[in-house]
């Protein structure tokens, strides 16, 4: 209703401020789905991260395990000022979720720009938001889809805005049906079956990436572990959307493993990059595998032999909540109320002038 009473006049006028405004429409957006599952789906997000996350950006290489909580912004800093491509698994349709709320935790909650397919778009209310929101939605169709990428890579360039850019390299969740996809494109291609991921689409990432290398650093890598899962289950029928909202059946715990690579260091060539995307899959399907075992993601040598012997991964836990509840949800009303009340009596007095003018001419 916000969106309705306040964008078409903005984009009419200043397509900037029309922007602005939208970013504010997604902090609001965003802080009500960290309530809603605080209030629903009271998780914890329990987060590891490779030390170079903040090594190279000046931040403490103390070899202890443990960091901070306030250092999270620091594993995010230069997408905190330039913005940043973000991969991840796709284990059920709460990942943009839980993804969203950790970029709350750094505040780029308001920056969020996120790849969907093109029926989501015609979805009453919701659809017509994140249009609004300038989300990126894809038809499947490669020639339209590259187009789409395209476009709107370079509004993210040409905009001082620090975009964040979400992409699902697997395309959607794990299932019996991709999976039995997956396997039969891995044994085409002479390839290894992947044990608890897809293996990935390469090519709109790489578009994606070719386009915004002007303008982010680093791209993020995450991967996603819910709690009480053992390997061959299948998240979204344990931890769907219906089952953790509507029938509170949601993991005390959502593990998310951090790794950074700079842009500088990624092919860009179509080859080099699909080597490069299905590496960093090799190494997240073995990261899962660890995860079944442990039922967490390893923190040392001891745990996993990838693991440098001096560089254990850092580790933070914070409860998916926001700072303060409900100061927090009564700015975001205020500010609703600060734009609605004036927009009705706005539109009614517009609406009656129509009426009169149109009454008039029958």
């Amino acid at each position: 209703m916000c969106q309705l009473a306040v964008s078409p006049w903005f984009r009419l006028l200043s397509p900037r401020h029309d922007r602005k405004f939208n970013q504010q429409v997604e902090r609001w957006f965003g802080t009500t789905l960290l309530v809603v599952t605080r209030i629903w789906a009271p998780t914890t997000l329990v987060l590891t991260g490779d030390r170079d996350l903040v090594d190279k950006e000046g931040g403490s290489s103390s070899s202890t395990a443990t960091a901070n909580s306030d250092e999270l912004r620091a594993w995010f800093a230069p997408a905190l000022e330039h913005g940043c491509m973000v991969i991840s698994n796709h284990q059920t349709y709460f990942d943009w979720i839980i993804i969203w709320i950790m970029s709350y935790f750094v505040r780029c909650h308001g920056f969020m720009k996120i790849i969907l397919k093109a029926e989501l778009k015609h979805v009453p209310v919701f659809g017509w938001g994140m249009q609004l929101l300038d989300f990126i939605f894809l038809q499947r169709k490669w020639t339209e889809d590259q187009k789409t990428l395209s476009s709107h890579m370079q509004r993210i360039v040409h905009h001082d805005d620090p975009a964040w850019l979400l992409i699902f390299p697997e395309g959607t969740v794990i299932c019996k049906k991709r999976t039995a996809i997956s396997n039969a494109y891995a044994d085409k291609m002479g390839l290894q079956r992947p044990a608890h991921t897809l293996l990935p689409r390469s090519s709109g990432s790489r578009v994606c990436l070719s386009q915004l290398r002007p303008r982010i650093e680093y791209v993020y890598d995450l991967t996603i572990g819910y709690e009480g899962l053992k390997s061959g289950d299948i998240p979204e029928d344990e931890y769907g959307l219906v089952s953790m909202y509507g029938k509170r059946i949601y993991p005390r715990e959502i593990h998310i493993h951090v790794k950074r690579y700079p842009v500088a260091e990624i092919p860009d060539d179509e080859e080099g990059f699909s080597k490069w995307m299905h590496s960093v899959y090799v190494e997240k399907d073995k990261r899962m595998e660890k995860f079944y075992e442990l039922g967490r993601f390893p923190h040392d040598a001891s745990e996993d032999s990838a693991i440098p012997a001096d560089r254990p991964v850092m580790q933070l836990t914070r409860p998916a909540k926001p700072d303060n509840l409900v100061g927090e949800m009564l700015w975001v009303w205020v500010q609703f109320a600060a734009i609605l009340i004036p927009a009705r009596y706005v539109f009614g007095a517009a609406v009656s002038v129509l009426a009169a003018a149109l009454s008039a001419l029958w």
